[in-house]
């Protein structure tokens, strides 16, 4: 489990999960806005979904690989079985999905980790 998950017990509920990846996603170079929200399931970590509007692809993969890493924080662990329901959308209106990045539509946190951040 992550730090913060160990400090409360358990793993934080969703209200911190997404004040934290808000916060985290905001603020990335290339990101206009969002609507990403995570949310607990029953049979896996969790679900992370939404749209992110992003200047280009390039900010898109800094968005997963951001909530990858923030989930892991808070997560530990499970944030392997968090699966990532995102898109990215550009000004022109091209959308982005990490299937256009050489990832599994929808991945995993799993795959986030070995194939973005190794």
């Amino acid at each position: 489990m992550g730090l913060l998950s160990k400090m409360l017990g358990g793993r934080p509920g969703e209200v911190a999960i997404n004040a934290t990846l808000g916060d985290a996603i905001r603020v990335l170079p290339g990101v206009v806005a969002h609507s990403l929200h995570y949310n607990h399931q029953p049979n896996s970590s969790g679900a992370v979904s939404g749209v992110v509007d992003v200047v280009d692809s390039a900010a898109f993969l800094e968005v997963l690989r951001t909530t990858r890493r923030v989930l892991g924080g808070l997560l530990g662990d499970g944030a392997d079985r968090v699966t990532f329901y995102l898109t990215g959308s550009t000004p022109d209106g091209d959308s982005v999905t990490p299937g256009d990045l050489g990832l599994t539509q929808p991945p995993t946190g799993r795959e986030i980790a070995q194939r973005l951040l190794s």
